[in-house]
């Protein structure tokens, strides 16, 4: 495991910029990534829990966002993260920050369904964690789909290439083997 780990950092060397950015300079050569297939998710009783979480999520499309709300009612974003993974017997914290302490890195095309997502507080690199949403999907043509909570708008979907979330991106996280202790 601490290989796997080992080999998905170093794919993070990679940023996101750098995934959706044009750029007219050389080409730079690929890294290959160390990531499990939608086949290998079916098969893994802990990523195919992950998936189940985030199928959860998309049942509160629409709740209007409160700040610090942590129930049906309404949720903030780490609120809705919290909730949904303690449907399935996984406590957390409710807290971005918190929850960025868990897991391990995943490149942006290598993140599966249920993998978190988060984003700084502005787009300066320093600035603290400030949101968190969970993974959805990879589109066919590569673009990363997440569900959370936005002020203003309640639980949604966005995905990580649109302007404000390109620019404020941390980082995707696998947590799901920080969790296996727990039952579910």
């Amino acid at each position: 495991m601490l290989i796997q780990k080992t080999i998905i950092t170093l794919a993070l060397s990679y940023s996101l910029t750098e995934l959706y950015a044009n750029e007219t300079s050389k080409p730079k050569e690929k890294v290959k990534e160390k990531t499990e297939t939608k086949a290998e998710v079916s098969k893994d009783p802990y990523l195919k829990l992950a998936d189940n979480i985030q199928r959860y999520a998309k049942k509160f499309m629409s709740t209007k966002y409160v700040w610090g709300g942590n129930v049906p009612g309404g949720f903030d974003c780490s609120g809705l993260v919290r909730y949904c993974y303690q449907q399935f017997g996984m406590p957390l914290t409710q807290s971005s920050a918190e929850l960025f302490k868990l897991g391990y890195d995943i490149p942006p095309l290598g993140s599966l369904p249920g993998d978190m997502v988060f984003f700084r507080r502005t787009s300066d690199p320093k600035s603290g964690i400030s949101h968190v949403g969970m993974i959805v999907e990879v589109t066919a043509d590569n673009r990363v789909k997440f569900i959370h909570a936005a002020r203003g708008k309640g639980v949604m979907y966005s995905y990580l290439d649109e302007a404000y979330y390109k620019t404020h991106f941390a980082t995707i996280k696998r947590v799901m083997d920080d969790l296996k202790k727990f039952k579910y």
